[in-house]
């Protein structure tokens, strides 16, 4: 069998996006598929050498033409060159379309054959990242994100989310019935050689980690920051890992005391074994929170938001924890950070069965094989 995987977005693993395309091809291989990539350029060679066949589109530069393509609401730099392609569709049995934003290929693949992954209820999260970041680009965008997804889900033939949330919400929105969507969770591939361990020390060692540049990551990093951090007595150290922190950031962190900034490391596998527990204050946005997953897989604890946990199957104090409000996320964090090294490594042991079990490489390719014999059958 042979897919056509399309994607705005290249698969990786230093942004949530990323991470979630990634999980698509790897199910898509260990389901033994052969699979040809149309998208931007693939930056790890790891990922690439998955891929039968790689149609690169290049951005556009071209200004006038952009804007032009922008208010016909084909906003994604990409248009021209997937325009100028031309790929006979009747090679591929399957076409698995990542994203509710790439609406302009739907008249050249035929509704039958198409899957698409909803890894964002999209006019929901372009309409956060205008409300944080207003700029004309992310207005017209967000304008145009409500129809495009339209077309899209109306279009394919079974439709992957995340969670049961976002299925009601596409039925809300666009009448989507409940036999054309799965749910697919995101699924993160096990860290090689992880061995969780229950180690103790007297400094508690937090780390928060994501896309730095997005309002909702930073604006609950600061209310964290403002509201939680100072007010633990104990020792402890926290680093923040993520892509393009922006200047008020960086500045807030330098006048903080134990506190470390890392902008867009190469790997955040140091970061996941260095630290005793993960804490995630993010209060809005969409989808879920690829940061949880990666945090469980190394048998990491969560502090986070009831927000965070969306789509997640967490047992508060038992594998994680989750708090609305300053003075009960700090208690949470509180009552971690006074556990036993027994009662730690129990905790964390719940949380790397957890992902074993809901979250991991191998649950997603079992979801991707049910549905894709399906659709085939």
């Amino acid at each position: 069998m042979r897919v056509l995987h399309i994607t705005p977005e290249a698969p990786g693993s230093l942004s949530g996006g990323k991470i979630g395309v990634k999980q698509s091809i790897y199910s898509l291989i260990n389901n033994k598929y052969v699979v040809d990539y149309a998208g931007p350029e693939i930056e790890e060679k790891e990922i690439r050498q998955l891929y039968n066949y790689m149609y690169v589109l290049e951005p556009s530069n071209n200004l006038p033409l952009r804007i032009y393509d922008s208010l016909n609401m084909n906003t994604n730099r990409r248009y021209r060159a997937w325009k100028n392609l031309k790929l006979d569709m009747s090679n591929y049995d399957i076409i698995l379309l990542e994203f509710t934003k790439l609406n302009y290929v739907l008249k050249h693949i035929p509704k039958e054959k198409l899957i698409v992954r909803v890894h964002n209820v999209e006019v929901d999260y372009s309409y956060q990242n205008f409300k944080h970041n207003k700029n004309l680009f992310n207005l017209i965008d967000y304008i145009f994100s409500g129809k495009r997804e339209r077309q899209i889900v109306n279009a394919a033939s079974k439709l992957m989310v995340l969670t049961k949330k976002d299925k009601q919400r596409l039925n809300k929105l666009y009448g989507i019935a409940e036999n054309k969507m799965e749910i697919l969770p995101v699924c993160v591939k096990e860290p090689k050689g992880i061995k969780i361990s229950g180690t103790y020390s007297d400094e508690l060692n937090m780390l928060i980690n994501g896309s730095l540049w997005f309002g909702p990551n930073y604006e609950g990093i600061k209310w964290f920051l403002d509201n939680v951090y100072n007010k633990l007595d104990f020792p402890k150290r926290l680093i923040i890992a993520g892509s393009k922190p922006n200047g008020e950031l960086i500045e807030k962190v330098n006048r903080l005391k134990g506190v470390e900034l890392v902008d867009s490391p190469e790997s955040m596998e140091q970061y996941f074994l260095n630290a005793d527990i993960s804490i995630a204050p993010v209060f809005n946005g969409a989808g879920m929170k690829v940061k949880v997953a990666e945090a469980l897989s190394y048998g990491l604890p969560v502090v986070g938001t009831t927000h965070v946990f969306e789509g997640y199957r967490i047992t508060h104090g038992v594998d994680s924890y989750y708090s609305d409000d300053a003075d009960s996320f700090l208690c949470c964090i509180n009552e971690y950070a006074k556990l036993s090294c027994d009662e730690r490594f129990l905790m964390r042991k719940r949380c790397y069965s957890l992902f074993k079990n809901f979250y991991s490489q191998s649950y997603s390719d079992q979801i991707f094989q049910h549905l894709l014999e399906g659709l085939n059958s």
